[in-house]
């Protein structure tokens, strides 16, 4: 990890209820600035890239940039080229980023260069209004394949775009919102295909969810529940899942916290016990980050950002009260501005949204200070 503290991009920002100490991205080239959805961490790899989302109200598209985190070597940029419509996802290499723009799927390096490797043929499009191709993207185990989970027309499909040849496979479509798809980092066929509410959009009815936490194979044999007994606004509020590292999945219920599902056996275990909104762990499931609550931002109940260790039962803030996003411009539903804290792919660092600055910035925390 790079000394942030000597890096001129960077401001050190200190809670001051906590003492937890933080980088502020300081160098600004867009009104809004702010982590990817957590997950889809910006960091890359090898630690010389954090790449985030810049925005410039009124306008509602986002474009990615990045910031070199080596302290001798600042660089921050951002690229029009790369207006994206699904969260992009960092190669694994570190060589660029992934990133769906309307039915293309693209990658993009660090100059800028782009190159489309392929696209949802037309054919299938049949001139219906393509709403979204990909919630954020997921490459599957063995590297073979990105997961898609899009709308078009009065339909929610999922299928597949093979990462170097760009065949697109189309899996299966349902009537109802699928969303947020993502591939187990274990098995190469398996992937997590969460329900979610949705608005109609001619009726503007809103739809709700029953359950949210499905499971799906590229094969199509299967298709299941992965908690059952979880019915959405009866005996469950949930949501905000993502894959541990090792194949665990792991979920938040809003007002009880963090839960980690064994996908073989169904096995759950209660981690972290507090009301929770988003949340992310490191790469062995003993140390978890999380925001509670952004979709309030009330005076009497401060935004926090919060740290977890799941061995000691130890619990610190990292933010201890977030006030509102500064501007009406920049609202949540436009900008989902919300703090998303990520670990970084080496779990030496946890990325996330601030506003302590008076604007909508990224921050970076060393792990190692809550250890």
């Amino acid at each position: 990890m790079h000394d942030l503290s000597r890096h001129p991009f960077f401001e050190t920002w200190t809670d001051p209820q906590t003492g937890a100490v933080s980088y502020i991205l300081k160098e600004r080239i867009a009104p809004i600035q702010q982590v990817f959805y957590f997950t889809n961490p910006g960091f890359s790899p090898d630690g010389e890239y954090l790449w985030f989302t810049a925005c410039f109200p009124p306008c509602p598209r986002r474009f990615p940039a990045y910031v070199t985190l080596d302290p001798a070597n600042p660089v921050i940029k951002w690229f029009p080229q790369g207006e994206w419509g699904s969260v992009p996802m960092v190669a694994r290499d570190s060589s660029g980023i992934y990133f769906m723009s309307r039915q293309y799927l693209c990658f993009m390096d660090p100059a800028g260069e782009v190159k489309i490797i392929g696209s949802i043929p037309d054919d299938y499009i049949k001139k219906r209004f393509l709403f979204r191709s990909a919630t954020h993207l997921s490459l599957s185990a063995d590297g073979e394949w990105f997961l898609l989970d899009g709308k078009v027309g009065n339909v929610f499909f999922v299928a597949l775009m093979h990462a170097r040849t760009g065949e697109f496979k189309l899996l299966n479509e349902f009537p109802y919102n699928h969303n947020h798809a993502l591939f187990s980092p274990v098995d190469p066929k398996l992937f997590l295909y969460p329900t979610d509410w949705a608005y109609d959009p001619i009726t503007g009815k809103r739809w709700e969810m029953i359950f949210r936490l499905w499971l799906m194979d590229t094969d199509q044999t299967v298709y299941r529940h992965l908690c059952p007994d979880l019915w959405e606004h009866h005996s469950s509020l949930s949501g905000h899942e993502w894959w541990s590292k090792d194949g665990m999945v792991c979920f938040v219920e809003y007002h009880k916290g963090v839960y980690e599902v064994d996908p073989a056996t169904g096995e759950r275990t209660h981690v972290w016990k507090r009301p929770v909104c988003h949340a992310h762990c490191n790469s062995d499931r003993t140390l978890f980050c999380c925001d509670q609550t952004p979709y309030c931002w009330h005076p009497d109940d401060p935004l926090q950002v919060i740290f977890y260790n799941r061995t000691t039962g130890q619990e610190k803030c990292i933010v201890s009260a977030m006030p509102p996003p500064p501007d009406p411009a920049f609202n949540y539903s436009t900008y989902h501005t919300d703090p998303h804290p990520q670990f970084s792919p080496d779990d030496t660092m946890i990325g996330y949204m601030t506003t302590v600055r008076g604007m909508i910035d990224v921050a970076v925390t060393p792990v190692e200070q809550f250890k």
